[in-house]
């Protein structure tokens, strides 16, 4: 039964069907043909009888007359049929007297070859009655035995008792029926097969498929599918199921659209509502939020959060209380509370109400909560905006659309002298000065249109009729919609103001110090000198004077000597100049001189030797004999540029250029000079991306002892540019030393260090490394240092810091106090190119320094300079006597390190040993012998 109840309707009926036919099949096989033939058996028997009762009667009637020939005719005509295998009659003993085989006649009846039970004989001449049997093994034959009279004259009639006896092959009489009935009942079971098919195939189309389509749609409800019908139209049973199943659909599908419609509103309305929304269990769990919530407090934990995950006490706790009095009451509530939000305090009204269920008790609260923290920020700006309109020192004036007044504040009306009725309802124009003219207003206007707003000076005329230089400041006011609502302009007396301009016009102009004109003025006379240049075609030629050695007086002398300095070379400069001429003092030692109508070179020359002679010549400051040189580049308008930036560029270039021939001489600008310039400008911005393209690497030089092995590298930074090719560190050295790539060049070279030393063959052994006196500006390398050490766990001894004389003198306190902060790590501190700076002795007395480095330049002509000699003993002597050690750089023959050796130099570097190589070239092979 449950086997029925699981299988679709729609497979029941056909397999019905089939067991239906299969049963009739079977009925008809195993029931009627049997039934049938049983018949048949029973009709043939009855015929056997009807036959045997005739052939008693005629056989006892033709022997009672004698007539035993019309027996044997008798027995030969009722032979005849096919279906009688043999018929004979014997007499009472037993001999056939007649049979339907003539050969049979004369024989004993136990003679012949019968298959029946020979016990039937007796029975039948015994019972006086008909005998029958079936054999039906091996052959399908009925036996019938009738006794009969037999008149014989010599026996008495009880013995007197013959036999009929017929035997008839039941398979040839009844083969034909069955054969018939064979066909029959194959043609019904074609016809069962044929209209089971045609019923299965009926049922298929008017019932299966609408079932299926029922089934289907009714499948795709269950799943949501609610676009899905059957689609069926007809007035049966299974189609009204369907049309009602479509009706159904459609009504779902239009509830769940609206449904959707309605979530969607919802949606909406929590997701842009600018208040948080959320909905609570009794437990206080947060069962719902809106995405205000989550940005304001963040997202509720899945397995539950209440307020005091979110809130901290005791603003939670009060919360949870209002919570516990709405959901006990059952009423609504309204009320204020306050509880920060990351980390500011923030307002809030809130609205709580219980949601009912159906037995009339609350099963949950929701809580819309309004931060209303701007909206009071906005009403206490409004009431400070007001108290600034009321009490601001600027005068306020606030017009309508139309820009008729509608209000002022009393400044205003102490600026300007007007009574309030005075100015109400007026135009800002009843101010109006006319200092300006209709241009200027027209411009003002263009611009408040436009920008919406306009700030600037004009002049405005008080009640009394006075002028009066103001600040105005004019802003649009726009209403919601975002229409010009009016205008609201805040007005500042600038009298003073123009007054101090006025006082410190001169001085905006020029050097404190010297009087000169100072940068400002210089540029505003070279823009006008190149306006007059174009418009008349006039040349002038402009100087740029560096003074040489000026640092040095600076730190010898003090400050004061030095700015005395300055104010005497300001007035040995304009003693040597025309009235037409001009001197300017840039900042610093910087001057420049403006010749107008001057731009001969032999002019410009001879302009610049007298000054170069005016200033090398001693100064007296204080009692002392000052002497200076200077630089000067020189630059002719138009020959060297047409803009101010290009001529002051390449006069600057010009002068560098002289500095660097040797000081206390002039030169002119030339393609060259700029050429340098630009390469040096390509060097610059290729250095911002050296680090990034992976263009910078080391190399690194071993340091020797004076047998001949390793104790220690130098680590070299080299440059292969992409775009310039491979750079030397004497040309992008110094650029990287004026730029702001110095700091990271020098944090990479202190990593990339770090980790060399950590492969074979600067595993265990101290690299020194080079830094630039700028570095020692800022200190940050010595925090980068610290890094490196951590970061790959490196010893301090690891590392050796080396230092040129020049780092010394520019900012010796500084210096001595980061190298004493690394020297108490256990880094060791080098002085570089010993000998070839200032080499203070009282400076080393106080440096924190374990070696020092003595020149190349003293160590290259060893050899054959006496003097050089003497300058290498007493160096390694000096160092020694002070307990540090020495290293020797650039030795490149076997001569220069046998004289280093013999006078116990501790360490020997140079090309005799090995050039600078890259770490993957170092090895033992890379030192050579001696």
């Amino acid at each position: 039964m449950k086997l029925i109840t699981e299988l679709p309707l729609r497979r029941i009926i056909p397999i019905t069907i089939v067991l239906f036919a299969l049963l009739m099949l079977v009925l008809a096989f195993g029931l009627i043909k049997p039934y049938l033939g049983q018949l048949l058996h029973q009709n043939m028997e009855d015929s056997l009888r009807y036959t045997l009762n005739r052939l008693q009667g005629t056989t006892e009637y033709m022997l009672g007359h004698g007539d035993l020939e019309g027996v044997k005719r008798e027995v030969a005509a009722s032979s005849a049929h096919r279906e009688v295998k043999y018929l004979l009659v014997t007499d009472s003993r037993g001999q056939v007297i007649a049979s339907s085989r003539i050969a049979q006649v004369g024989k004993s009846l136990n003679s012949l070859n019968l298959h029946f039970d020979p016990e039937l004989i007796a029975q039948a001449i015994s019972s006086r009655q008909p005998v029958y049997q079936h054999q039906g093994a091996g052959e399908n034959i009925l036996y019938g035995l009738m006794p009969c009279i037999y008149f014989d004259q010599s026996a008495s009639l009880q013995d007197n008792w013959g036999l009929v006896l017929i035997e008839l092959d039941l398979e040839r009489s009844m083969a034909p029926l069955l054969h018939r009935l064979d066909r029959l009942f194959v043609w019904v079971a074609l016809a069962v097969v044929l209209l089971a098919t045609l019923a299965w195939v009926l049922i298929e189309r008017a019932v299966s498929r609408r079932l299926l389509l029922i089934t289907n749609t009714a499948a795709a409800l269950a799943s949501d599918e609610l676009g899905q019908r059957t689609g069926l139209k007809g007035r049966d049973e299974l189609s009204l199921i369907g049309q009602a199943i479509d009706k159904m659909a459609a009504r779902l599908e239009q509830s769940r659209g609206q449904l959707l419609q309605a979530n969607r509103q919802m949606e909406n309305i929590l997701r842009f509502i600018p208040s948080m929304v959320y909905i609570k269990d009794p437990k206080g769990v947060y069962r719902m939020v809106n995405e205000r919530f989550i940005e304001t407090l963040g997202k509720p934990d899945e397995n539950g959060s209440t307020v005091f995950d979110l809130v901290p006490e005791p603003w939670a706790g009060e919360v949870a209380k209002r919570d516990r009095e709405v959901m006990q009451t059952g009423k609504a509530m309204q009320f204020q509370a306050n509880f920060p939000v990351k980390g500011e305090m923030h307002n809030w009204f809130m609205v709580k109400f219980p949601l009912m269920g159906e037995d009339g008790m609350p099963y949950a609260l929701c809580t819309v909560a309004t931060d209303v923290t701007e909206r009071e920020r906005h009403e206490n700006l409004a009431r400070i905006a007001q108290r600034i309109f009321e009490h601001s020192a600027e005068g306020i004036m606030i017009t309508d659309a139309e820009n008729r007044i509608m209000d002022v504040n009393q400044s205003l009306l102490d600026m300007t002298g007007y009574d309030r009725e005075e100015l109400l309802g007026q135009l800002p124009s009843i101010q109006k000065s006319e200092h300006q003219d209709a241009a200027f207003y027209a411009h003002m206007w263009q611009d408040i249109q436009h920008n919406g707003k306009w700030n600037g000076e004009l002049w405005n005329r008080r009640a009394d009729k006075t002028v009066y230089p103001v600040r105005l400041s004019i802003s649009t006011i726009l209403n919601r919609k975002g229409e010009l609502d009016g205008y609201f302009g805040i007005f500042q007396d600038i009298t003073e103001k123009k007054n101090a301009e006025r006082n410190l016009h001169q001085l905006a102009y020029h050097d404190t110090l010297t009087g000169l004109y100072n940068r400002t003025e210089f540029m505003r006379r070279v823009s006008e000198a190149l306006r007059r240049g174009k418009r008349y075609d006039e040349a002038f030629g402009l100087l740029f004077i560096d003074l040489d050695l000026f640092k040095e007086v600076n730190d010898s002398h003090g400050h004061a000597v030095g700015d005395q300095l300055l104010c005497q070379v300001a007035e040995r400069l304009k003693g040597c100049l025309r009235e037409s001429d001009t001197a300017f003092r840039l900042g610093g030692d910087e001057f420049t001189v403006l010749l107008p109508q001057l731009g001969e070179d032999d002019s410009l020359a001879a302009v610049a030797d007298k000054l170069i002679d005016q200033l090398k010549t001693p100064f007296k400051v204080e009692g002392h004999d000052v002497r200076i040189s200077s630089s000067i580049g020189i630059v002719s308008y138009p020959r060297d540029g047409e803009d101010q930036d290009t001529l002051v560029g390449h006069a600057d270039a010009a002068m560098y250029f002289a500095k660097e021939q040797g000081r206390g001489r002039y030169a002119f600008f030339d393609p060259q000079i700029n050429a340098r310039n630009q390469r040096n400008m390509r060097i610059k911005v290729g250095l911002n991306d050296a680090l990034e393209r992976d263009e910078l690497y080391l190399v690194y030089q071993p340091k020797v002892l004076s047998g001949g092995a390793v104790c220690g590298y130098e680590a070299l930074m080299r440059w292969h540019s992409h775009e310039l090719g491979l750079v030397s560190p004497a040309e992008f050295i110094p650029i990287a030393e004026a730029s702001q790539a110095l700091e990271s060049m020098t944090v990479w070279l202190l990593h990339q260090v770090g980790r060399d030393l950590q492969k074979k063959p600067l595993k265990g052994l101290q690299v020194a490394i080079n830094l630039s006196p700028r570095q020692f500006q800022s200190g940050s390398w010595v925090d980068a240092l610290r890094e490196v050490l951590e970061e790959y766990h490196l010893g301090p001894e690891q590392f050796c810091i080396e230092v040129t004389e020049s780092a010394l003198v520019e900012s010796f306190n500084t210096t001595v106090a980061q190298l004493s902060e690394v020297q108490a790590l256990g880094v060791e501190v080098a002085i570089d190119d010993f000998g070839t700076g200032y080499s203070s002795l009282e400076y080393l007395k106080r440096l924190p320094i374990d070696y020092l480095k003595i020149d190349r330049s003293f160590v290259r002509d060893i050899g054959t300079d006496a003097d050089d000699r003497i300058i290498v003993q007493t160096i390694i002597l000096l160092a020694h006597s002070l307990g540090l050690k020495v290293v020797a750089e650039g030795v490149e023959t076997a001569e220069q390190a046998e004289f280093l050796g013999q006078q116990a130099c501790d360490e020997l570097q140079g090309y005799l040993f090995a050039p600078p190589r890259r770490l993957e070239n170092l090895g033992d092979t890379a030192v050579k012998r001696q």
